[in-house]
Parts: C-alpha cells; structure tokens; sequence
C-alpha cells in the first residue's frame, strides 16, 4: 500500500517545472519544448476528459473518479489520466471535453476532442462511438474557426477561448488507434487485423495533414499499448492458455500492437521529412506499459492483470456482463461490480483502462525523455521517481 496519488502528483509536477524553467533555448528544433499556450488533443478513452458522457451516449457510475475527484468526472478511470499528469507538468490546467458545456468551461488553454470507443478509421453502424478522428478534427476546425469570430468581437471572450497564435504555437496530442485493432479480432484473424494496418495509418495521416494544413506544427504521438494484457481480452482471447504469453497476456494481441507501433513509427519519419517547420514527437507508450506490467512489484503494485474494479475475483476479476459500478442479474441473483480497497495496489482499474497510480507511473516516465523519438533525455535535469 502507497500514499495517496496526489502527493505522488506534487512530486511530478514540481520535478517536471525544474524542466520547464528556462530550458526551452537549449532544445533542438525537432525537441518537445514543454512551453505550450494551449494543448489540442485527439483520441480515444486512454485520454478521454468527459467528451463521450457529455454527448449523452454514456453515463459513469462511482466508483469511477472516486480517487481524485471525488466522484465521476468523465474519464474512464478511478481518477486522473495520463494526459492530465502532462498537463499538470506543464503548469496547465485539466482539458476540458469540447462537448461539455456545463459549468462555463474555460478553453483558453485548449480542449479535448477525444471520445472513449472512437477509431481512427470512420465510424460505422456497429461502432462504439460515431466520433472518429475525421470527425475528431472537423469539430477542432469547428471550434477553431468559431474562436476565430468571437475574437474578431473585441475583448469579451478572450479570457475563456485560445488567442489566434495558440493555434500554430499550440501542442497536438494523439492517443488513438487502440480500438481499431483490439475490436477487429472479434471476427477477424491476427493476420486479417495486421493487414488492416496501413489503411488505418493512411487515415491517420490524412488528419494530421489537414491539422499542418491549417497551422499545426507540434505534433505528440502516442503508440498504442500493449493490448493483450487487458483482462477484458484475456479473459476472452485467452481461455486457450497457449495463446498467451509469459506474462498471462494475448500474444496475438500484443503482436499486432507492436507491428502497428512499428509503422506508427515508420509514419512520424517519413512526415518529418514532409512537415516543414513541424516537430513530431514519438512516444512509446507500449514499452512503458508492457514493463510496468513485467516489473509491477519493482513499483510498488500488487496486481499487474487483475482488474480493481469488476466481478469474478482473482485472477482477473472481470465479468463483461458486469461493468465497473454497475449491478447485473446473472443465475437469477443481483451481483455488483465494486472497486477494490486500494487502486494504488492495482495497475488496471476496470478491465479495460489504468489506474491513476498506473497512469503516473506512465506519465512519469514520458517525462524522462527516453522513450521518446526524438529522445530528450539529455535535456532532462531532473528523473521522476515512478513510485508513490
């Protein structure tokens, strides 16, 4: 058992402004610079702020937020997510979901499109959500071009809304393309999913050349993680023990992860080549992910598969006819899927999503800079302790 996530979080957020202190000048051109007027971010439930509850298709049940929050805030997750230990690193504030309109949100210092269940390729009848990335980036355009027209009506909204600078000097993140894979091997092969990977990059790249087009030069990319390790497909894929790996993970998964992070990769070259002016950082998501799993007892966790918050108990706890804080009937008895004790022991949280504690340790070791293409480790004055 760790002390509470937030004191960890004062540790991050004070190591991370000893880098954001005055070092922007001995950064090289193709180098994060950690000194954003606003963040724009685009993806899927890893980084999701509130933007599927607030468009009405979903609603969140406590436990969800009860580490942090207090209560539901949106985000698939006991509490914060990773993106939010990135905004608290750079000395910003939590994004706001670009549908979520309740409580006057402030925007100034950007938005969040992501949608939990969206997909880099378009949405269709059986999807999850209908907010793909194409539709991600025409309400980006939306909101930019409406920030456009109230700042040409003086001094009113300026306070609330990105200046017209924020959008070229602005940050762009992207954690997408976990649902475009893990949701094809329901009716698909390994191989059939694997081959579906360029068309899902060609879509992904198309968007990022519409976001250059329109101003965007810093880009922040995400790979996808280790998706076999989820016990949401454990629990499905990996009923054949032979199928799984030395960690008790989906080895098919995992391995078209890696090929799609491979050609992700292969992508962010080839458009630094392309991008004038642009930086395109590759972060590797999967390796961090996939070592915290391997190592979890080095970091002070108990549970590296389990899920927290579910149903069935050990060694996954986890009942797809039963969500997190929901209560089903199964055999003609009511059973509830309740959190566990301590979500700090524990780096999954409901089978399909990471604990605040897991997600910290992530954030954490985005910030050192080393799993990072371009890497800014050597520009790093500080290592963030990964343990609460």
């Amino acid at each position: 058992m760790r002390g509470p996530p937030h004191a960890a979080a004062v540790l991050l957020v004070a190591a991370a402004a000893l880098c954001l202190g005055g070092r922007a000048e001995e950064l090289e051109a193709s180098s994060p610079e950690f000194n954003y007027p606003a963040v724009f971010n685009f993806g899927d439930s890893n980084s999701d702020t509130g933007g599927r509850v607030a468009a009405g298709f979903e609603s969140i049940a406590p436990p969800y937020g009860s580490t942090f929050f207090g209560s539901p805030s949106g985000r698939f997750c006991d509490g914060r997510l990773i993106i939010d230990f990135l905004m608290d690193a750079m000395d910003m504030p939590f994004l706001n979901a670009y549908l979520d309109s309740v409580g006057a949100p402030n925007l100034r210092a950007g938005v969040n499109f992501a949608q939990a269940g969206c997909s880099i390729t378009p949405a269709t009848a059986t999807s999850v959500s209908p907010f793909s990335f194409g539709l991600q980036i025409k309400q980006f355009f939306a909101f930019k071009d409406k920030v456009t027209k109230l700042l040409s009506k003086g001094d009113m909204y300026r306070r609330y809304i990105p200046q017209s600078d924020y959008f070229s000097q602005g940050l762009y993140t992207f954690d997408i393309g976990q649902n475009d894979l893990a949701g094809e091997f329901y009716w698909k092969t390994e191989d059939q999913v694997a081959a579906s990977i360029p068309t899902i990059l060609l879509e992904f790249e198309t968007g990022l050349k519409k976001l250059y087009e329109q101003g965007a030069r810093k880009f922040w990319i995400h790979n996808t993680g280790p998706l076999g390790c989820l016990p949401q497909n454990v629990a499905f894929f990996g009923k054949d023990r032979s199928q799984l790996d030395e960690l008790r993970c989906v080895a098919k998964h995992n391995r078209v992860a890696k090929l799609f992070n491979l050609q992700l990769h292969a992508l962010c070259t080839k458009l630094r080549g392309e991008f004038a002016g642009a930086s395109i950082t590759y972060v590797d998501i999967y390796t961090i992910k996939y070592s915290l799993i391997a190592n979890y007892s080095r970091y002070g966790f108990e549970n590296p598969i389990q899920a927290c918050c579910g149903y069935g108990g050990p060694p996954l706890n986890y009942d797809s006819r039963v969500p997190c804080g929901q209560t089903a009937s199964l055999n003609g008895n009511l059973v509830t899927a309740k959190g566990c004790k301590d979500s700090t022991e524990f780096v999954n949280w409901d089978g399909i999503h990471y604990t605040e504690a897991a997600n910290f340790h992530i954030a954490s070791q985005i910030l050192t800079g080393r799993y990072s293409d371009p890497p800014f480790a050597d520009k790093m004055p500080f290592l963030i302790k990964p343990k609460f």
